[in-house]
């Protein structure tokens, strides 16, 4: 068979399988995107099932939207309507939005959309906003959250502005730039908004495919409103002045800033290298708009931090003391020291704040050799609620 014959033979035995799974009547095949998390979070989940007698069960435990199968089907219930989730990874080739589905009755299409919409719009942020200065929180959340809001967009347009945005996150590992990518990944999929992460991985891989300037161009696009992250994007972003130029630049700076104009959408690019080292025509208006510089957290903001950490430890620790012994420490230390602190307490039954600067200085001299950073692709497959830093 023709490639599309075959998807089309898959997909109906994959839409067939999934109704009968969950009782669906007239059956409609549907992707969420950006209200995955919504959707699924908020209902209720129902024994995996088979594929033609096949099912594959993942055991390592994710978050409560993964289906915790890589072959199978997932049945739900969400406020009386049924739908299922129906996962059949059999080949890293195929496209994944065609063998990873949801499906609904058609009766219940519109209806089940309207539930996951209004539970978008009603329900409360759990996610705190990283800490970060206030006056840095607000322009990040404007450039971002703010310039997606539908009147905002189009008064834009009609004015004649950019429908997209470019912002450059920079500085040292550990100062908040994955915090505020996570935040604002979690801020996408509560109200909705499209989102696509983008790892030096994905990207290379994308290059390799047998059609790279389509995919490359996939990976600048959402097919409405949201947020593309790209992280750690140096093997782009090298200025050609001081590194050799490689073809990646060029059609890096094509898909973002090519023939076609991409609306609607904001790009978010994280960095550790320095504004000098990076390819002008990258940082030219239009491509990058905004930068925001990380840099390590005064006093105020090192307090702010500890705020959030949990009253009993707060109550066993001199937080005047704990602020003033971290000065030049990254959020990403002081998290670390608050691990440290709860380990020991879970086998002394003590807070013991000398006990843990000591162990953490120890630990920083045997990890004194280089290390590979950690980026926000990495960690955006763990839970939404991770600790602060990179």
């Amino acid at each position: 068979m023709t490639p599309l014959s075959t998807y089309s033979a898959d997909h109906q035995l994959l839409v067939q399988e999934a109704a009968a799974a969950a009782n669906l009547i007239d059956p409609v095949a549907f992707t969420p995107g950006g209200y995955l998390y919504t959707l699924v979070t908020n209902a209720i989940p129902s024994p995996l099932v088979p594929i033609r007698g096949a099912l594959v069960r993942l055991w390592v435990t994710r978050s409560k939207f993964y289906p915790n199968a890589t072959f199978g089907i997932r049945p739900y219930t969400l406020e009386g309507i049924r739908f299922a989730r129906c996962i059949a990874n059999i080949d890293q080739s195929y496209d994944q939005n065609g063998y990873d589905i949801f499906v609904v009755s058609r009766a219940d299409y519109l209806k089940l959309f309207r539930k996951v919409l209004k539970l978008c719009r009603t329900q409360t942020c759990t996610a705190l906003p990283p800490v970060l200065p206030d006056e840095q929180l607000e322009v990040l959340r404007q450039n971002t959250l703010g310039y997606l809001e539908r009147d905002n967009l189009k008064r834009i347009k009609n004015l004649g502005g950019r429908p997209k945005r470019g912002l450059l996150l920079t500085g040292p590992p550990g100062n908040g730039k994955t915090s505020a990518c996570r935040w604002l990944w979690e801020e996408c999929q509560r109200h909705g908004y499209e989102y696509q992460i983008v790892s030096p991985d994905a990207y290379q891989a994308a290059r390799r495919s047998c059609n790279p300037v389509q995919a490359v161009r996939d990976l600048f696009t959402v097919n409405r409103c949201g947020i593309i992250f790209f992280d750690d994007m140096d093997v782009a972003l090298r200025d050609r002045d001081t590194v050799r130029e490689t073809d990646d630049q060029a059609v890096f700076l094509s898909a973002l800033d090519g023939i076609q104009v991409n609306e609607g959408v904001v790009y978010v690019f994280t960095t550790n290298c320095s504004l000098e080292l990076i390819d002008p025509a990258f940082k030219r208006p239009g491509r990058i708009d905004l930068v925001l510089h990380f840099h390590l957290p005064d006093a105020h903001l090192r307090r702010r931090l500890m705020d959030r950490w949990h009253d009993d430890l707060k109550a066993g620790i001199n937080l005047d003391v704990a602020v003033a012994q971290t000065a030049g420490y990254s959020f990403a230390e002081v998290e670390e020291l608050k691990n440290l602190l709860i380990l020991r307490y879970l086998d002394t039954h003590r807070w013991e704040w000398a006990w843990a600067m000591e162990q953490f200085n120890e630990n920083r001299a045997d990890l004194a050799k280089q290390q590979r950073h950690l980026g926000f692709a990495h960690l955006a497959t763990a839970s939404p609620n991770g600790s602060h830093g990179e």
